[in-house]
């Protein structure tokens, strides 16, 4: 992968160049769905004003027990950019696993949301919330 638009990607390995950030595996944990819940909505922001960055979204249905991928979303973040992510999720077991750049400029929070959009209590994980999996980085 090359520069992506104005700002350089920033990617372990990405343009021969090794990443100054330490990438992490972020999770809500498997959560249940709240009443009038028909969705996860994720927000990201890039706040960096020259670097573009990629975070890796996936949400999880886990009512079976072993894990089905309802989105593995791959999302290119230019500088100063926001983006916002909703997948409908059927009661009652979801995920929401960020694969995040390691930037502190990028944030990514999660949110339970009615069919209206509206979001519902409970379910509010600000980035500071999400747990960080020893797993692989993909």
């Amino acid at each position: 992968m090359h520069n992506i638009s104005s700002g350089a990607c920033h990617r372990s390995n990405c343009c021969g160049q090794a990443s100054k950030f330490k990438r992490e595996v972020l999770t809500t944990g498997v959560l249940n769905t709240v009443v009038g819940q028909t969705a996860a909505h994720i927000e990201l922001a890039n706040f960096d004003p020259t670097k573009t960055f990629q975070v890796r979204v996936q949400v999880i249905n886990w009512n079976s027990g072993s894990p089905v991928i309802l989105r593995n979303q791959l999302v290119t973040l230019l500088p100063n950019q926001f983006v916002s992510i909703t997948q409908a999720v059927t009661p009652f077991h979801y995920e929401v696993r960020i694969f995040h750049p390691g930037s502190p400029n990028v944030i990514a929070n999660t949110f339970a949301i009615d069919a209206a959009t509206f979001t519902l209590p409970g379910l509010t994980f600000n980035q500071k919330d999400l747990m960080k999996l020893d797993i692989p980085f993909i």
